[in-house]
């Protein structure tokens, strides 16, 4: 009796009904080829078991999500960094200067987010921002400044500015006095419902005073140089606000916590900061100067062409890369950060950002089509 080969009893396994009739009657009645057929669809079981995988899907919310939690963790574990003794997180206000060299940069660097009008007729404007650029700026090099100075009276009218949330469109425009701008279209995983953040308007002073920091230096034993004339009883000013936040998919208040947002549309007026005697070139001289000061930062602050007119982003090396990109006919600068992606430009007086986990491809287009 010739019995069926095994091409055909692993057939059978596959694909039991494309036998011929002959084979099937054969099989039907043969124990030994039942018994071959058991041998070899156990073997097939078994192959298939090792070789199959779970399925595979992307969750890149849950991703950053995540990688946001340890980057918190690995923050909380460090010491107080240089630029939170200036701004605090969850209600924004001007702190004792740390690292002098922030001081002339405050109404860029730090309030980028804000934006100015004009103030006292006897200030000179020393800060206008009409560009951007990139400076690097490596948490690490103020680790070891934990030691506050203070170079003067510092404060805020009629408070500091922090971020109201409003509950619609309408009085998100009505307060800000901005207009809402929406994409022409949303990327995938990026949906409402919208919420909204109006920071309103603040103007803060900073009165230089060289007898409080010969004060404050000696109190902490820290040498500093010694405040030229020409900056003791200078007082900077800065305009703050309005300014006006949209968020996708996270809070706009202050201390919202949860997910973080998937898109963040902002827009402000440029900043301006006004002195009543020290220029630019005075300030940026003598802060720079100062002990402490990272050298590597301060000769890029030194490289701006125009450091009234130029408005720094904070770039951590390592962490993103930049590039200029065309916004619709302006130069902006691309930020990006792998996980995460975000553009700032300035147009007509206004400078606008757009960011979110998304990935340059798409912030582009999105600020590209705001309307």
């Amino acid at each position: 009796m010739r019995h069926l080969n095994e091409g055909t009893l692993r057939r059978i396994y596959d694909e039991p009904l494309a036998l011929t009739a002959a084979d099937q009657a054969h099989y039907g009645s043969c124990d030994e080829c039942k018994g071959r057929f058991e041998a070899i669809a156990n073997d097939v079981r078994a192959t298939g078991a090792l070789l199959s995988l779970p399925s595979f899907e992307t969750l890149p919310r849950v991703a950053f999500a995540a990688l946001t939690s340890r980057m918190e963790a690995a923050e909380r574990s460090r010491p107080v960094r240089w630029y939170e003794r200036w701004v605090d997180r969850t209600s924004p206000r001007w702190r004792r200067a740390t690292v002098p060299a922030v001081a002339v940069l405050v109404a860029g660097a730090l309030l980028a987010g804000l934006t100015a009008t004009g103030i006292a007729q006897t200030a000179a404007r020393i800060f206008e921002p009409h560009s951007v650029t990139p400076i690097s700026v490596a948490p690490s090099d103020f680790r070891g400044m934990t030691t506050p100075l203070d170079y003067g009276a510092v404060r805020w009218t009629p408070a500091p500015p922090t971020v109201q949330a409003v509950p619609d469109v309408g009085a998100a425009t009505t307060l800000s006095g901005l207009p809402a701008l929406m994409p022409a279209t949303l990327p995938g995983g990026v949906s409402g419902p919208v919420s909204y953040g109006v920071i309103a308007h603040a103007t803060g002073s900073l009165t230089f005073d060289a007898a409080r920091l010969r004060a404050s230096a000696a109190k902490q034993g820290v040498r500093v140089a010694p405040m030229p004339p020409t900056i003791d009883h200078t007082t900077l000013y800065v305009n703050a606000g309005p300014a006006l936040v949209e968020l996708w998919g996270g809070s706009a208040s202050a201390g919202g916590q949860g997910q973080p947002p998937t898109l963040v549309i902002a827009q402000t007026r440029i900043p301006t900061a006004e002195s009543t005697g020290a220029s630019v070139k005075q300030l940026e001289d003598y802060l720079l100067s100062q002990p402490g000061v990272p050298p590597d930062l301060a000769a890029q602050i030194k490289a701006i062409k125009d450091p009234s007119t130029t408005l720094p982003i904070p770039i951590p090396p390592g962490l993103a890369t930049t590039r200029t990109v065309d916004i619709n006919g302006v130069k902006g600068l691309l930020i990006d950060a792998g996980v995460a992606a975000g553009v700032v430009w300035e147009k007509g007086n206004v400078i606008y950002a757009v960011g979110g986990q998304l990935t340059p491809d798409q912030v582009i287009a999105l600020a590209s089509s705001l309307r």
